[in-house]
């Protein structure tokens, strides 16, 4: 990450969290701009959790260690209002980064005047911690699904960062995956929803009736992730250092070869909007891990076809134990059902009814995972005057939001607009 920042003159910090059920998360915070950092950037690692040893700090090791977010190394965030971005499935804070200073979605958040802090959900390449569970030991730690990511990763995220920043209430920034746990977690958790002035999707997924994703698509009618949870998969996707010092040189060489691998998931921009040069940079940071029961989650909402509500995870109706793993134990050798979970035969659902704060979406026409047709099934069930702004491009696959050669032109100034104006209002409301 600060290989991204720092060499632009851009001040980072590097804070830590644990979440109620042990998740040591790694957020990072870009509290000013480059213009008006005060002292050289460097990088301000703060532990905010009782087990610091714990703590797997290889993407820290230059950094200045404080145990409490009082450090004076702290930034305040001198009357700058926040703003919290959570990254897609597979995906970490790097993405918002790529396109580099002036460009991406993050330094153009910091240059207009925002405190700028990035989320990493758990058993991604940056939250890979436990205070008592080892990833690479225990299968326990790969027990999750994007439920939990709605539920205890992205209230403590931003609760922590808010109380860091000074500030009662943030705009909040989801992309893909970010969308889903964002809209989960605003439907379900009325004091954490009070918190965000506004929530920016960009490439929604609530619904996926419509998804045309090749890979999605094969390994949810195959049942893959039936199979892979039966066989006791926990982890899915991690990143590893030595895969991506081999991919960066081949995407270096057939550019072509690599992104088409990328835009197979998730859709392609007929006028080809990311250059060449950003490919290897991509495959430096791709993909940063999840667990197999993220993907089985995905995978049972495209079996299921809601157009109404998101489901929780989905254990089935069988209800035994058995000296084996089942689907959602991650290796525990129990066979849950939803009656033993959840006390009901069906799993719980979110209702993106139930919320109340203001919507903005950003769609392409030319992605494949967030379909527009899904995403009109989710205005047609959001309460009048929640949805403040749709702006779609029928070009943009789901890639182009991130990593698209003319995302900072043609969608971050109506962002930018839209997000200064809510973030305003952040403001007046600390104040007040």
């Amino acid at each position: 990450m600060a290989d991204l920042v720092q060499p632009h003159g851009y001040p980072l910090e590097e804070h830590f969290v644990t979440t109620k059920d042990g998740y040591i998360l790694r957020l990072f915070r870009i509290p000013s701009s480059a213009a008006s950092s005060a002292s050289p950037a460097s990088t301000h690692c703060v532990v905010a959790h009782p087990v610091a040893a714990t703590v797997d700090n290889r993407h820290c090791s230059k950094c200045s260690w404080h145990h409490n977010s009082s450090s004076s190394s702290v930034s305040s965030s001198s009357g700058r209002p926040m703003v919290f971005l959570q990254h897609a499935l597979m995906d970490s804070s790097a993405g918002w980064l790529l396109l580099g200073p002036k460009r991406s979605l993050a330094l153009q958040l910091a240059d207009a005047g925002f405190d700028v802090w990035l989320g990493n959900s758990r058993g991604n390449r940056y939250s890979r911690n436990h205070t008592q569970l080892d990833p690479d030991a225990s299968s326990a730690f790969w027990d999750y699904s994007w439920d939990d990511l709605a539920q205890h990763d992205l209230p403590a995220s931003i609760r922590y960062s808010m109380a860091v920043s000074g500030q009662s209430s943030l705009v909040y920034i989801g992309y893909s995956q970010g969308t889903m746990i964002g809209l989960a977690a605003l439907a379900s958790q009325p004091q954490l929803a009070a918190s965000i002035s506004l929530a920016v999707l960009i490439a929604p997924v609530a619904f996926t009736t419509a998804m045309t994703s090749p890979a999605f698509v094969l390994s949810s009618r195959l049942g893959f992730d039936r199979f892979a949870l039966s066989q006791g998969w926990g982890e899915w996707g991690s990143f590893q250092q030595a895969n991506s010092d081999a991919m960066m040189p081949i995407c270096r060489r057939f550019p072509w070869f690599c992104l088409g691998y990328l835009t197979t998931f998730c859709g392609s921009n007929p006028r080809g909007n990311v250059e060449e040069e950003m490919v290897p940079l991509v495959f430096g940071h791709l993909p940063a891990g999840t667990s197999v029961k993220v993907m089985s989650q995905w995978a049972q909402s495209m079996r299921r076809g809601n157009t109404q509500h998101l489901h929780r995870f989905d254990y089935g109706s069988e209800c035994s134990n058995v000296n084996s793993t089942g689907p959602g134990s991650a290796g525990s050798g129990v066979l849950r059902c939803n009656l033993e979970v959840y006390g009901q035969p069906e799993p719980p659902v979110y209702d993106p009814a139930a919320i109340t704060t203001p919507l903005a979406l950003f769609t392409g026409g030319r992605d494949t995972i967030s379909k527009l047709a899904d995403v009109e099934l989710l205005k047609g069930v959001l309460q009048p005057g929640v949805l403040q702004l749709h702006q779609h491009q029928p070009d943009y696959g789901h890639l182009d939001f991130e990593l698209g050669a003319d995302a900072p032109e043609l969608v971050y100034p109506e962002l930018l607009q839209l997000v200064t104006k809510f973030g305003a209002q952040s403001q007046a409301a600390t104040a007040s």
